[in-house]
């Protein structure tokens, strides 16, 4: 009668074994719990990242062929690129503000360079550079 006792007896899980399985599964957790928030911040970095890529090339048509900006690329004294502030221009794309710092370069080529900084809640987020041409400008 013991022998049968103790094989009803022998299914399931002790004590101990259920206490060391909610530790280590606690362990993990608690490993692995910080970890998600990191997760998330690099999400929204990156989100911004796309969408201000996407927004630095529709800028960069924007200078070339809007008339707003190359009228006051025509209207303003633009000094010579590392002589002088260069001219600022800003707007803002909904909740990303646009800032442009045009110059003029150096040579007989009649090129405005204009730097692109565009940030989110003045944190900038990217920059690029491309040139306008200014034969039609001056």
């Amino acid at each position: 009668m013991y022998t049968k006792y103790k094989k009803i007896n022998s299914s399931g899980f002790t004590l101990i074994e259920i206490i060391a399985s909610i530790a280590l599964l606690g362990t993990i957790v608690a490993v692995m719990l910080p970890i998600f928030p990191q997760i998330m911040s690099w999400n929204q970095d990156s989100e911004s990242e796309l969408v201000a890529s996407n927004l630095l090339s529709k800028v960069a048509y924007d200078i070339k062929n809007d008339e707003a900006i190359l009228q006051f690329i025509k209207d303003e004294e633009i000094g010579v690129c590392g002589e002088g502030t260069p001219i600022s221009y800003s707007y803002a794309e909904g909740e990303y503000k646009v800032e442009l710092n045009i110059c003029k370069e150096q040579d007989s080529l009649n090129l405005y360079r204009t730097r692109i900084d565009i940030k989110l809640d003045n944190r900038p987020i990217s920059q690029s550079f491309t040139y306008v041409n200014g034969e039609n400008n001056d």
